[in-house]
Parts: structure tokens; C-alpha cells; sequence
């Protein structure tokens, strides 16, 4: 973005005029901290009206929870300094873990309720009678400064996201769209590095229209419709990495072994292309299901061999897939651009998102453990304006305790707060003082406050500008006289530095782990949930909506893994894989087992050896994430596929359940061919 482009300039001029009327405000008022007021509107203010109004009622109803706690345990406690800082820390740790449970904006309600009872608290625990008045106070001026910006956000030039929704999701599938031409016409030997840049985007993709869908709701009812036609969007297209991913391995794999496509597949890979390049008056669909027939009728004559043919239809079965998610998205983005209202709204894919219970205490304890120790120092050091350390602790610790490193921010924020520092001192000992009255020193904060609202409109610079601007009124002081304390600024800054320096330390000590770290963790704890649900299979209580909630689960950490694994690849990582096999493996195993159950007994097929060492095997990848499967697993594997192999050319149903029994073993050992012949009795060789 340019400096000085247009949405840079709306930007910045509204959310000035935005917050010199929240501090007029509450001057007129004669609120407690007019500053927090203006704070406050560079907090909520965004680029677009939508997310500044979540924002802003996110961030009423986040400061009148931490509000009421902190009325709630003052009397109690306020007569105990210690025992008061391990309420307040315990709450904000507490909050902290509320809110990392969401991986969507509304997460902030729980944070900002968080760290709001230390700011709030905090300053007033020498004066107990205060209290009442600076929780009021605190939240007049925050809904002040909310309703300020969201009204000139809303009613002033707004700038509108829907764009951005639907931009999102279509991206989201044009990038699928390329990448799955470039594997039908280019098989390189290796991935290439802009086919991993596409999977990473994609696995980005989920959340990022998770935050556009929250935001969006606040636009008004046109938005809202949009909202609910993209959710059905949102469901079918998750599903594009695993697919893209399982027609790229079976490609390599057709390639590796030299196999020669029959003419009428070929027809129907050209059928695809052409479709796939925006022929949609193709029966694609049905070309792919008739050619599927033709190969398993070609099998049965015996004039390919089961190997080739269950690859061949796995392949054309993954197309089949991108075209049913492809058709689902383009019939719902017809609704989305005539803006029907009366298309029911589907419910976004948000359940069973991955929760890092470790790292989310970790993350609680680090908060705990910042905002507990800067009061003991406070405290203990007898600092009559130390009580700013322990907020700016609770503060950090909290904003970034969703990233898997929060030390290059903090450090950032650190830089944020000293470059605040040096341009408050400016404007104290220099150009306030001259200002007497609200117009002059409008005149004397404008220039600066423009300019800052530039910074946040780029999103290179977003974070530190926002950090200077958070951070100069509240160190300026600005109250009713405009006369700043400059003694008293300075030990709110040297205060400020120790919070940050304690919780920056600790987060060191405690929380900062490498992506690897994270996406590892993800990793084992998708295969305990593949482990337990294939025990599910093998009891026979795994239903469809199971088999859909391992799959959504699985997928939902896949994305969490993809993008750690590109910039941090452990070599354990590397060799342990994605779960996207593992996805595709659970899935197999019900529909080899659940769906064919009463077949396969009939037929004498019995499983549970096999269930029983891929069970093995999966406690052992728990332990090391590069454990390869072992012999015997391959062996029943084997034997269960030469025994469907001979019976399925007698009893035609159970070719389905061989096809998904290969694709379990193809899972498990990508690299080996169809089981040598000696083992069975009659069997067409694959040469």
C-alpha cells in the first residue's frame, strides 16, 4: 500500500476526527482519563467500517467484564496488596484461556476483559473509595470512543469488505483451480517451490474467511446474506488440499510405474481439462463415473490388472471430488452475486477447531507469571507509580500470546513504546505547554496523529503504528488543564519499561517455541485422534457424522501444520509427514470396515489383525514421529487384498471394499507395488 494513497488518507483523516471528538467528549464530560478515550479509537478504528464496529463492541463488552470482576473483588481484597495481585493475575491468566479457545476476532472479549481488570484496578488500590468512579469512568470513556469511531467509520465515506469475502473465497478456489491444471499438465520429478506456496495460501485460506465472516456480520443485512452463502462455500472447499494433494500422489505414482492410461481415460482426463479451463457446457461429471465403469468392467475381462485399475479409478474417484467441490462453489457464488435472500444459511465448518491445550497454558501461565511478579516488584519496591509495570505485562503478555514465537513482536512492541516515549517527551516539554486551549492543542496533536494513522493503514508498518499511537496520550497524560506532570510521565515510562522488560523475559524463559514445536504438537495429537477413531471402527461404532468430524478435525490441523512446517521444517516434521495421509487413512479404514461390514463377514474377510498393527503402528509414531509401519502390518494388509482380489472377481460388491483397503495400504507404504502373486491363487499380473 502507498503512504499516501486514498484508503490511507480516508483512513487516517477519519480516525482523527474520530478521536478528537471522542477527547472533546469526554472533556465535556469531564470524564476521569480523557485520554483513554482517544486511545481508544486508534484501537478500534480498522480500514474497513465492518471489523471497526466488531471491534468496538468487542471491546465494550471485553472492558465492562473486566469492570465488573474488578467491582466484584475490590472490597475483599483491596486491604491485601497480595492478595488483590493474585486475584487480577489469576484473571487475566484466566481470560487469556478463554480467549485462545477462539481462533476468530471474538477471541478479543475474553483478552481485553483480561488485561482491563489490571488497568482498571490497579492504579486506584491506594485509594479504594476511587474505584466505583474509575471502572465507571473507564467504561464511559471506552463506549465513547467506540461509538465515535464506529459512527464516522459507518456514516463517513464507509468503506465496505465484502469485497474482500468474496475475493477470498474466489482466490481460495482459483488458486486450487491452477494448481490442479499444473499437475494434470506438468509432473515435475520434484514438488516446486510456488506448488507449496499455493498448499501454504490455501491452508491459510480457513482462517483467514473465518475473520472476514465475523467482521462482515456487522455490515448490515446485504453482508449478513453474503455471510451465510459463503459459509456453504467455506464447508466444501476445506476439502481442497486433501484432494489436490491425493491427485498429485497418484499422478507420481502412475508416472513412476510407467503406466500407460487406456484411450478412453485419457478422453476423460482431456474432458476434465477442458473443463477445468472454463468449458462448463462439459458432462464432466458423467464422463468421470462412465469411465470408472468401463476401467472395473475392463478388470473383470482380465485385460488390466487390479493394481493399475484401482489407481487409475482412485484418480479419476479425486477428480470426481474437485469437480463436486468445484460445482458446489460456482452454484453458490451465482447466489452469492444476485444477493438472494432466501437461500438458508449453512454453518461454517467452525467445530472441532485444534486447541493446543500445552501451549495455550503455557501461554496463561506466562501471563500469570508476568503480571504476579511486576506486582510483587511494585509492591515490594514501594513505587508509587509502578503500578503501570504489571498492567503493561498483563497487556503484553496477553496480545500475543496466540503466535508461536511472541518474541519478535514484543521486541517490536518494545521499540514501539521507546520511539512513544521520545515523541511524547517532545510534545511535553515543548508544544503542549504552549497549548492553553482545546483548539490549540488539536492543532498541535493533528500533524502527528495523521501521520501515525498513515503507518496503521500499511500493513507493513500496521503493528508499530499502532503501538506509538496507543501509546502517546496515555504518556502524555492528557487530562483536563493540559498541563502535563512531567515527573509523573517520566515514572509511568520507566514503569512501562519494566513491565515489558519482565514480561519479555518470561515469555523467553517460558512460552517461545519454534513453529516445529506447534506444528509437532498438532501432528501427534492428530494421530491420537485417528488411533481412537479407528478403535471407533474396529468396535463398530464409528457412524457418518464421526467419519465427518475426524476428517473436519484432521483438515483443521493440517492447516494449522502446513504453513510452520514451510518456515521452520524440523527434520522430524519433514519425515513425519502432514496428516493429510492420515485424514484420507481414517477415512478409508470406515469405509472399508463400517460401510462393508456385514460383507466382508459373510465372505469370511476377517480384519482385525489388520486393525490390530495399524493400531501398533500409530502408538508407535506417537513416540517418533518417523517410526516407519512395520512388517507384519504389511503382511495382513496384503493377505485381506489378495483375499478381496480373488473374491471380488466372483461377487462384484467387493470390489468397493478392496478400493478402499488399497488405498489404506497406499497410505501406509506409498512406494511398494501390488502384493507378489505367489501369495494367492489366481491373480492378473501387473507387469
Amino acid at each position: 500500500m502507498k503512504w499516501f494513497s486514498r484508503s490511507a488518507v480516508l483512513f487516517s483523516a477519519k480516525t482523527c476526527l474520530a478521536a478528537f471528538l471522542a477527547f472533546f467528549i469526554a472533556l465535556a464530560l469531564n470524564l476521569d482519563k480523557p485520554a483513554w478515550s482517544l486511545t481508544t479509537v486508534y484501537v478500534a478504528s480498522q480500514l474497513y467500517s465492518a471489523s471497526t464496529i466488531s471491534k468496538s463492541v468487542f471491546r465494550f463488552f471485553g472492558t465492562l467484564l473486566g469492570g465488573l470482576f474488578t467491582l466484584l473483588i475490590y472490597p475483599a481484597t483491596v486491604q491485601s496488596p497480595l492478595l488483590f495481585s493474585l486475584c487480577i493475575s489469576l484473571w487475566v491468566a484466566g481470560c487469556l484461556y478463554l480467549s485462545l479457545h477462539d481462533r476468530t476476532p471474538k477471541s478479543y472479549v475474553f483478552m481485553l476483559a483480561g488485561y482491563s481488570a489490571a488497568i482498571m484496578g490497579f492504579p486506584d488500590v491506594v485509594s479504594p473509595s476511587a474505584i466505583t468512579y474509575t471502572v465507571i469512568s473507564r467504561i464511559e470513556e471506552i463506549t465513547v470512543a467506540i461509538v465515535c469511531s464506529s459512527l464516522v467509520h459507518r456514516l463517513i465515506m464507509p468503506v465496505s469488505m465484502r469485497h474482500l469475502l468474496e475475493q477470498s473465497v474466489r482466490l481460495w478456489y482459483q488458486n486450487a483451480r491452477t494448481l490442479c491444471s499444473e499437475l494434470m499438465t506438468v509432473m515435475p520429478a520434484e514438488k516446486s517451490l510456488a506448488r507449496e506456496d499455493i498448499l501454504v495460501q490455501m491452508a491459510n485460506y480457513p482462517l483467514n474467511v473465518e475473520t472476514l465472516i465475523t467482521h462482515c456480520v456487522y455490515e448490515g443485512d446485504a453482508a449478513r446474506r453474503l455471510v451465510r452463502l459463503v459459509s456453504v462455500q467455506y464447508q466444501h472447499l476445506s476439502y481442497l488440499i486433501p484432494t489436490l494433494t491425493a491427485i498429485e500422489s497418484r499422478l507420481t505414482m502412475l508416472a513412476q510405474q510407467h503406466i500407460r492410461f487406456p484411450d478412453y481415460v485419457a478422453v476423460a482426463f482431456q474432458h476434465f481439462l477442458l473443463w477445468l479451463n472454463g468449458d462448463d457446457t462439459l458432462a464432466v461429471r458423467h464422463t468421470l463415473s462412465e469411465t470408472q465403469r468401463q476401467l472395473q468392467q475392463t478388470w473383470r475381462e482380465g485385460r488390466l490388472c487390479s493394481e493399475e485399475s484401482i489407481l487409475l479409478m482412485g484418480l479419476l474417484e479425486r477428480l470426481l471430488n474437485f469437480v463436486r467441490i468445484a460445482d458446489a462453489y460456482h452454484s453458490v457464488s451465482e447466489r452469492v452475486s444476485e444477493w438472494t435472500p432466501a437461500v438458508r444459511p449453512g454453518k461454517t465448518a467452525r467445530a472441532h477447531k485444534h486447541v493446543d491445550k500445552g501451549l495455550l497454558l503455557l501461554s496463561c501461565f506466562t501471563a500469570f507469571s508476568a503480571t504476579f511478579m511486576t506486582c510483587l516488584f511494585w509492591i515490594g519496591s514501594g513505587w508509587k507509580d509502578g503500578s503501570t509495570a504489571p498492567m503493561m505485562a498483563a497487556v503484553l503478555c496477553s496480545f500475543f500470546a496466540g503466535l508461536d514465537s511472541p518474541i519478535a513482536p514484543m521486541k517490536l512492541f518494545l521499540k514501539g513504546v521507546l520511539i512513544s516515549m521520545g515523541i511524547s517527551l517532545i510534545y511535553v516539554t515543548l508544544l503542549i505547554p504552549q497549548a492553553i486551549t482545546f483548539e490549540a492543542l488539536v492543532m498541535c496533536l493533528a500533524p502527528g496523529l495523521f501521520a501515525l494513522g498513515l503507518v496503521i493503514a500499511n500493513p507493513a508498518t500496521n503493528l508499530i503504528g499502532l503501538i506509538v499511537a496507543t501509546q502517546i496520550p496515555g504518556l502524555i497524560g492528557m487530562s483536563h488543564h493540559f498541563k502535563p506532570d512531567l515527573l509523573l510521565i517520566v515514572n509511568a515510562m520507566l514503569s512501562t519499561l519494566v513491565g515489558i522488560v519482565v514480561a519479555l523475559v518470561l515469555t523467553l524463559l517460558i512460552r517461545n517455541k519454534r513453529p516445529s514445536w506447534t506444528a509437532k504438537r498438532a501432528l501427534r495429537k492428530g494421530i491420537r485422534d485417528l488411533l481412537q477413531f479407528i478403535a471407533s471402527v474396529r468396535m463398530n461404532t464409528a457412524t457418518l457424522t464421526a467419519r465427518q468430524q475426524f476428517v473436519a478435525r484432521t483438515l483443521d490441523k493440517v492447516n494449522i501444520i502446513l504453513p510452520r512446517k514451510r518456515v521452520d521444517p524440523a527434520p522430524d516434521l519433514v519425515s513425519g509427514g502432514n496428516l493429510i495421509a492420515e485424514a484420507w487413512l481414517g477415512a478409508n479404514c470406515y469405509d472399508y470396515y463400517t460401510r462393508h461390514r456385514e460383507l466382508l463377514l459373510a465372505n469370511h474377510i476377517e480384519s482385525a489383525a489388520m486393525f490390530h498393527e495399524l493400531s501398533q503402528f500409530l502408538k508407535l509414531r506417537l513416540k517418533s514421529l518417523e517410526a516407519a509401519p512395520q512388517p507384519q502390518l504389511l503382511l495382513e494388509l496384503n493377505t485381506l487384498l489378495l483375499q478381496l482380489d480373488v473374491a471380488a472377481r466372483e461377487q462384484e460388491a467387493l470390489f468397493t471394499p478392496m478400493f478402499h483397503l488399497f488405498n489404506i495400504r497406499l497410505s501406509l507404504f506409498p512406494a511398494l507395488r501390488w502384493p507378489d502373486k505367489s501369495l494367492q491363487h489366481d491373480s492378473t499380473k501387473c507387469d
